[in-house]
C-alpha cells in the first residue's frame, strides 16, 4: 500500500460558529450559525495556522481538528487580513502540538502547466479530500472589494469547505504553492479555481510580525487609461518608442494628490516600463496589470514612478496609503452597521455590506442591482473629498402617526434644516442640538421630510418599544466629533445634483 503524504496530517478542518451583523436592520445581529472550511500549521514552533478570513469571519467560537483525530481543539484568532482573505490562528493547548506536526513550506508562484493537489475538507464528507489538477494562469483577482491581487488560477476542484486549505506544488516534500480561497461559479465555467500565491501570503505575514495587525493593501492613489490611439499619443507629446498610461483623476485625499497631474502620462513605476495597455512583464510570456506592482508594497512605503507632463520627463515619489473609501467596502475594516432613529426615520452610512444584505448578490442570495437607486449606484464610484465623509442614507421609515406619508427607503439624505450633511453623526449631533421647531431632512432630488420636534421627542421611546429596539442610535454615534473632521466645510458645500458628492473614481487599475 502506498504510505499517505506526511504532510497531509499539518492540513485542519476548521469549526466555526459565527454571528453576523445586520446591515439592514443594525440595532440586531443575525442569527448564529455554523460552517467548516479547512487550514494547515504553518509554523510549529510560533505555534501558527493559517486559514482564509472568510472562513473565520464573524467568528464567536473556531474548533480545529487534526486528520484522523476526534478530539476538536479550541482555536483563537492571532491576525485577520479580510482585504487578502488571509487569517492567522493558534490553539494554546500544548496536546494539540504534542502530536507529529511539521509546518508546511510555501514556494513561488508555480509555472503555467505546473502540477497541483488541493488538500482540505470540502462538502461531500468529513474526512480529508485530495484532488488535483495543473497551474492554468497567473493574473490579478479580485479578493475582495478593495483590491485585486497576485492569483494563480487552477483547475483542480475546490468547493465549499475547501476554503484555507493548502494547495501543494510537492505533496511528497510538503511545498505549498497556494491557499484555496474561490472558484469561478459561473454556468458557462467549467474547473476555475484559485489560489492565494506565497506573495501575497508573505505581505500579508510581514505585516502581521511588523504591526501585530494587517492593514491592507496600498492604493495607487490615481485612475488611468490605456494609451493606444495614436492621436491620443501625439496629443500628450509622447516621443516614438515611449509607453505609458494617461491619468485621468487622482484621489482627493491620496498622497499622489499634488504629485500626480490630470494627463500625465506614467512612463515607469519602481523602473519598470508600463506598456500602452496598462501592463508589466512578470515572466516570460505572461503580463499583469502595474498596479500588481504598487500592490505589492506594504502601506507606508515609497512609490517611484516616471511621467511624461507635457512632453518632458519627471520623477516623483510619494509614500502609499490604503484607500479611504467614501462608500465603505469591508465589514469590520472600514464598514460598522451604524445606524439612527430620528422620529421613525432609520438612517445609516451606506456601504457595500449594506447593499449586498439589502439587494443580494453575496452569501447565496440572487443580486437584485438593478434595483439600488440611481444615486446610490452613482456613490459607489465617487472618491471621498473631505476626511470622514460619508453618504447618508434614509433607509427605512418604521411607520407611526408622526411621520404618516413619507413612504421612502434607500435614500440619500443630503441635508438637514439647510445644513449639508458630512456623515451620519454629523446628523446626530445636528438632531440634538437642534432648537427649532420643525426637523427638515433633504432627500435626494429636492425632496423634504419635515417632522415636528416636539412629536418627535414624545413619540421616540414609543416607536422603539413598537419595534422592539433598544436604543435610538448605535455605539458610536455617541462618540465625541472626530478632531480631523471638518464639518463646517461640509455645510458650506454648495447644492450639487450628486447629493454633496464630488467627481473621483476608483484607483490606478
Amino acid at each position: 500500500m502506498r504510505r499517505k503524504a506526511w504532510a497531509l496530517s499539518s492540513v485542519l478542518k476548521v469549526f466555526v460558529s459565527k454571528v453576523d451583523p445586520n446591515y439592514a436592520q443594525p440595532w440586531q445581529m443575525c442569527p448564529q450559525r455554523t460552517s467548516t472550511g479547512s487550514a494547515f500549521v504553518l509554523d510549529t514552533k510560533k505555534r501558527q495556522i493559517l486559514t482564509n478570513s472568510h472562513v473565520v469571519a464573524n467568528a464567536t467560537a473556531v474548533y480545529v481538528r487534526r486528520p484522523g483525530a476526534a478530539r476538536k481543539f479550541k482555536a483563537e484568532l492571532v491576525c485577520d487580513g479580510k482585504v487578502c482573505d488571509l487569517a492567522l490562528l493558534t490553539v494554546h493547548d500544548d496536546a494539540f502540538w504534542a502530536a507529529e506536526l511539521r509546518g508546511l513550506e510555501f514556494v513561488d508562484v508555480p509555472e503555467l502547466q505546473s502540477p497541483i493537489a488541493v488538500a482540505g475538507y470540502p462538502v461531500g464528507g468529513d474526512n480529508i479530500s485530495v484532488t488535483k489538477g495543473i497551474v492554468s494562469r497567473i493574473a490579478l483577482v479580485r479578493y475582495s472589494a478593495t483590491a485585486r491581487l497576485l492569483s494563480i488560477q487552477i483547475d483542480a476542484a475546490i468547493n465549499p469547505g475547501n476554503s484555507g486549505g493548502p494547495a501543494f506544488a510537492d505533496l511528497e516534500g510538503g511545498k505549498v504553492a497556494g491557499v484555496a480561497f474561490s472558484k469561478n461559479v459561473s454556468s458557462s465555467t467549467d474547473n476555475i479555481g484559485y489560489i492565494i500565491p506565497y506573495r501575497v501570503v508573505k505581505h500579508f505575514l510581514e505585516d502581521a510580525e511588523s504591526h501585530g495587525t494587517y492593514r491592507g493593501v496600498p492604493s495607487p492613489g490615481f485612475f488611468t487609461q490605456d494609451l493606444e490611439n495614436p492621436a491620443q499619443r501625439a496629443f500628450l507629446k509622447m516621443p516614438e518608442g515611449v509607453s505609458g498610461v494617461m491619468v485621468v483623476k487622482t484621489d482627493p485625499l491620496s498622497a499622489a494628490h499634488g504629485a500626480v497631474q490630470k494627463n500625465d502620462v506614467v512612463l515607469e513605476v519602481d523602473a519598470v516600463p508600463i506598456a500602452d495597455d496598462g501592463t508589466v512583464e512578470f515572466r516570460e510570456d505572461e503580463r499583469l496589470e502595474f498596479s500588481a506592482i504598487i500592490r505589492a508594497k506594504h502601506v507606508g512605503e515609497q512609490v517611484h514612478l516616471k511621467l511624461l507632463r507635457d512632453g518632458q520627463e519627471l520623477c516623483v515619489s510619494y509614500e502609499l496609503r490604503a484607500k479611504d473609501h467614501l462608500v465603505p467596502v469591508l465589514d469590520a475594516v472600514d464598514a460598522v452597521p451604524s445606524y439612527l432613529i430620528v422620529g421613525g426615520l432609520v438612517f445609516a452610512p451606506l456601504s457595500s455590506p449594506f447593499l449586498e444584505m439589502v439587494f443580494g448578490g453575496g452569501g447565496g442570495r440572487r443580486s437584485r442591482r438593478a434595483d439600488i437607486p440611481v444615486p446610490v449606484l452613482a456613490a459607489l464610484n465617487q472618491n471621498k473629498t473631505r476626511k470622514g465623509q460619508q453618504v447618508v442614507l434614509l433607509v427605512q421609515v418604521l411607520a407611526h402617526e408622526i411621520n404618516h406619508g413619507y413612504r421612502y427607503s434607500v435614500v440619500p439624505c443630503e441635508s438637514f434644516n439647510g445644513t449639508r450633511l458630512h456623515s451620519l453623526r454629523h446628523l446626530a449631533h445636528l438632531v440634538d442640538g437642534c432648537d427649532q421647531p420643525f426637523l427638515n431632512f433633504g432627500l435626494e432630488g429636492g425632496r423634504l421630510i419635515t417632522l415636528a420636534t416636539a412629536d418627535v421627542r414624545a413619540a421616540g421611546p414609543q416607536i422603539l418599544s413598537t419595534n422592539a429596539i433598544a436604543s435610538d442610535r448605535s455605539p458610536d454615534m455617541a462618540l465625541p466629533k472626530p478632531e480631523d473632521e471638518d464639518w463646517d466645510t461640509a455645510a458650506a458645500v454648495d447644492e450639487n445634483p450628486a447629493g454633496g458628492l464630488t467627481g473621483g473614481d476608483s484607483d490606478g487599475e
